[in-house]
């Protein structure tokens, strides 16, 4: 047992120098992250004349006022007032001014879908008379076209069939029920059955003749004879105002079909000659009331947060180098163009004199609101090849700063001034292109 205790303490002493250098690591170590050393990297050991991290931070923070100091430029100082009137320079404090902020966007002008028809016959058949053509004027309810039309005259037929069946079978009906007690009762039922049978197939081939916008007044037929309903079915739905154009002796057949129009307009396109067969499945007229239009405009994602229903709009046409009437948002879509990027926004304009045409392009500025800014007129601002100047009145009346400046939008006599001076410096309005020069020609004698 001694001796094992002898070997054990042998061990241990011969680990002594180990644990105290990992002992004293350790301390260095938690010394350095309590006062924030840091190790240097090994650019910083080759060269050893290198800044230190806290150095470079110190750089980094004078830099940009050094840059700034740098940038400033030179003031130009002038000999006299007698030299500054000579020049024609005139300056004037900087005014702030309420300017109107706009979002542009490009659009086009498009037809009101509310009142723009793909107009196709109700039925098949044959253009038997076409009354209107592209361009011309219509009003609701003139008929475009008549259609020969076979589904029409068998209609026609059916209901005068079932018009005399239900006539009978109330006659017969009132006879059975007059007899009284003397008419059995199962006969009774079997002749009202019958009836309501009669009247249900009348109402269907009614409802038939309406599917064709064709109006059947029941009241009005029951009352005349054969003869006469057929003549009333034979002209159904063509105005009197036309037939006196028609010669009455073409208007024999019953499959004629009106082709109305429904709503006060201008004929846009014509797809349909006399004799051509027609089908419901493609459109023979396109209609439109061109006294009201859509301005379909095409706006930025990042610029719609801007924008509400009823701010102004203002739309320059391309081709007519001239403007809509002003109009207002109406609508702004919930979703973004898959492939433009765009958010569709929509505004109604009059168009009484008919001068706006659907499918023109043209640029429109949204009016999303008004803001205090500085202005400078046209004539202060310079270019001096790198940026725009203006040149700032200096401590005496014939010194002056040149001051870089950066620009907002720019109106026909002014600009907006984003940065570079303040409201109230006072700065050259007129002439400041003399100052231009002088600037350029201490530059080059600098240089020099």
């Amino acid at each position: 047992m001694f001796a094992g205790l002898q070997k054990w303490l042998a061990m241990l002493v011969g680990q002594l120098p180990t644990v105290l250098t990992l002992g004293l690591l350790g301390g260095i170590a938690w010394w350095g992250y309590r006062w924030d050393w840091k190790v240097p990297t090994l650019p910083e050991l080759l060269n050893a004349s290198a800044p230190s991290p806290a150095e470079q931070r110190d750089e980094k923070k004078t830099q940009p006022a050094e840059q700034a100091k740098e940038k400033e430029l030179p003031p130009i100082q002038l000999r006299s007032q007698a030299a500054i009137e000579e020049a024609g320079i005139r300056t004037r404090p900087i005014e702030e001014k309420l300017i109107d902020e706009y979002v542009t966007a490009h659009g086009h002008i498009d037809f009101d879908q509310n009142h723009y028809a793909h107009l196709a016959t109700r039925a098949s058949g044959t253009a038997w008379r076409v009354f209107k053509q592209a361009g011309d004027e219509i009003k609701k309810g003139d008929v475009l076209a008549l259609i020969a039309c076979p589904e029409l005259a068998q209609l026609k037929f059916d209901l005068q069939q079932t018009l005399l069946m239900v006539k009978l079978r109330e006659r017969y009906y009132q006879r059975l029920r007059n007899a009284g007690t003397s008419t059995p009762a199962k006969d009774l039922e079997s002749s009202e059955f019958a009836l309501r049978e009669a009247r249900v197939a009348l109402s269907k081939t009614q409802q038939s003749l309406q599917n064709l916008g064709l109006h059947v007044s029941l009241d009005e037929l029951s009352p005349l004879n054969d003869e006469q309903t057929a003549v009333r079915l034979r002209t159904l739905g063509i105005p009197d105002s036309l037939l006196q154009r028609l010669d009455p002796n073409a208007v024999t057949g019953n499959n004629l079909l009106p082709m109305y129009a429904p709503f006060d307009g201008v004929v846009i396109k014509r797809d349909i000659v006399i004799g051509e067969m027609v089908t419901p499945a493609a459109p023979q007229f396109h209609l439109a009331d061109l006294r009201r239009l859509w301005i379909c405009l095409h706006v930025r994602l990042e610029d719609v947060g801007r924008l509400r229903e009823g701010q102004e709009i203002a739309f320059h046409l391309d081709g007519p180098n001239e403007d809509a009437p002003p109009t207002k948002i109406s609508w702004i879509s919930a979703e973004v163009d898959e492939k433009t990027r765009t958010v569709a926004v929509r505004a109604e304009v009059d168009n009484p004199q008919g001068r706006l045409r659907p499918n023109t392009f043209g640029d429109a500025r949204i009016l999303v609101g008004r803001q205090k800014r500085l202005i400078v007129p046209n004539e202060a601002l310079q270019f001096d090849g790198a940026s725009y100047l203006v040149f700032v009145q200096g401590h005496s009346p014939t010194e002056f700063q040149p001051r870089p400046v950066q620009l907002g939008p720019r109106h026909q006599e002014f600009t907006v001034v984003l940065s570079g001076v303040e409201a109230g410096q006072t700065i050259v309005v007129s002439g400041s292109h003399v100052l231009l020069s002088e600037m350029f020609k201490e530059r080059i004698a600098g240089e020099d």
